[in-house]
């Protein structure tokens, strides 16, 4: 697993580096879906692209790609739609304290509604929604996701999705040539690890020790 550095005073691992390609590409037609799955670790990962209006262009359309290391998200001109990856099979994503995602953000242009969605192994169902802007915080804590009934199990996780939607955004309505992508998706939590000291740091340190040593037997 790769390691990166994300949030202050903490380490993450990477869930998703988007080094599989895999595309999803919905044409505007009305109620209409396109999916691609592949195999991810021990489920599988699914891309689901929906264009849901393109305002009068035929060849308008809604796409979800990995590709090289990046999931884009892409809305052509006028155009809106949702984008969903899914994973299934999750498993045990939890550990340590106050675990969170990070969302490793290439870029990001407009306004969009993001939805993300956990299912235990039980059938609990977990979620968390969000309105998008320029800037957004790429943190997510499972502490703010809300309870479906009973608190999804993130140590045992059936499914797990993340949706980006500009067909009706909380307070800005449809919001048409929406493009994003991530590079990456990490999960890590608060808890630090100890950092050795160099040798030079071990030979500060007995230099120091053996410095108020002296200084104890000087003043004795």
């Amino acid at each position: 697993m790769l390691l990166t550095s994300a949030h202050a005073f903490a380490a993450t691992v990477v869930f998703d580096d988007f080094n599989d390609n895999q595309l999803a590409v919905d044409e505007p037609y009305p109620g209409s879906t396109n999916s691609n799955t592949i195999a991810f670790g021990a489920g599988t990962r699914t891309l689901t692209a929906e264009n849901t209006s393109n305002n009068g262009n035929a060849v308008a359309a809604t796409t979800l790609a990995a590709v090289g290391g990046s999931l884009s998200f892409s809305n052509s001109d006028l155009a809106t739609g949702t984008g969903t990856v899914t994973y299934t099979n999750v498993g045990d994503i939890s550990s340590g304290a106050n675990p969170f995602f990070f969302f490793d953000v290439g870029y990001f242009d407009n306004v969009a509604n993001f939805i993300a969605t956990a299912v235990d192994t039980m059938g609990n169902i977990s979620t968390y929604q969000e309105v998008l802007q320029v800037g957004f915080d790429p943190t997510l804590f499972f502490s703010e996701f809300s309870s479906m009934g009973t608190i999804a199990d993130f140590n045992s996780l059936a499914t797990l999705s993340f949706m980006v939607d500009t067909t009706n955004v909380p307070g800005f309505g449809a919001v048409p040539s929406v493009d994003g992508s991530l590079k990456s998706i990490s999960i890590g939590d608060d808890g630090v690890s100890p950092v050795p000291l160099p040798a030079g740091g071990l030979l500060l340190l007995a230099g120091l020790s053996g410095l108020a040593a002296l200084r104890r037997k000087v003043r004795a």
